[in-house]
Parts: structure tokens; C-alpha cells; sequence
């Protein structure tokens, strides 16, 4: 799936895309493809990189940032198997956070949009 992100894009929304009564087979589904995440490392990671930005605040799993300069609104929610982010703008601060983290395959569903977060050349 490394060499070909839009049929890993279109198993991840199709899986996504599951009605509630096939939740056991969506998850068994994801489960073959993805991965664990290590929670801790992730949280810790963000919270090290965003901790002196005065706009940056952390409750439990969720990251937030609110900068009213930009103006950034970003939230990032780090579950075991998922990532969820959410923003404002197209470049969020936490996509540069976590560029040097291997395997992070980011799908956005609404905007038919998915790319390998370190394969990007410029965040």
C-alpha cells in the first residue's frame, strides 16, 4: 500500500464509510491494515514540540491550537489507532509536529484528499 495510497485512501473510506450495524467487520478490516499507535510516544512528542507556543493547550489526548493571528483553529485528537485533525487552515501546526513520524497516512474523507505525512517536501 506504501507505492499506492489511492486504493489504501479508498479502503480507509470505505472502512470509514460503514454503516453502525458492520462495525465488527469495519474494525476487523482496519485492524489488517493499520497499526497501533504508541499513544504516549505521540502525545508526548506534540506536547514537547507545541509546549512554548503560548496559542497551544492540552487536555487528556486532545492538542489544541488557537492562534488568532493566522488565524489557526486546530485540533488534534490522538487515539490507538487514529489520528483526528481537524482545522481551519490547510497547513495545521500539528502536521509539521508530526512530519518525522514513519507510516502516518492522512486521509481527508470530505475533500477526497490523502497524501504520506513525511513524504511531503515542504510543511
Amino acid at each position: 500500500m506504501k507505492k499506492n495510497p489511492y486504493h489504501l485512501f479508498r479502503t480507509m473510506e470505505d472502512i470509514h464509510n460503514f454503516e453502525k450495524g458492520d462495525i465488527d467487520l469495519a474494525y476487523e478490516l482496519f485492524t489488517q491494515i493499520a497499526n497501533p499507535f504508541n499513544k504516549s510516544l505521540i502525545n508526548n512528542k506534540i506536547f514537547n514540540e507545541s509546549k512554548d507556543n503560548d496559542f497551544y493547550s492540552k487536555f487528556h489526548n486532545v492538542h489544541r491550537i488557537q492562534n488568532k493571528y493566522i488565524p489557526e483553529d486546530s485540533m488534534l485528537i490522538v487515539n490507538k489507532a487514529f489520528l483526528l485533525l481537524e482545522s481551519n487552515i490547510l497547513k495545521p501546526t500539528f502536521l509539521n509536529n508530526l512530519k518525522d513520524c514513519k507510516n502516518l497516512f492522512v486521509c481527508d474523507f470530505k475533500n477526497k484528499d490523502y497524501f504520506w505525512l513525511n513524504e511531503l517536501v515542504s510543511i
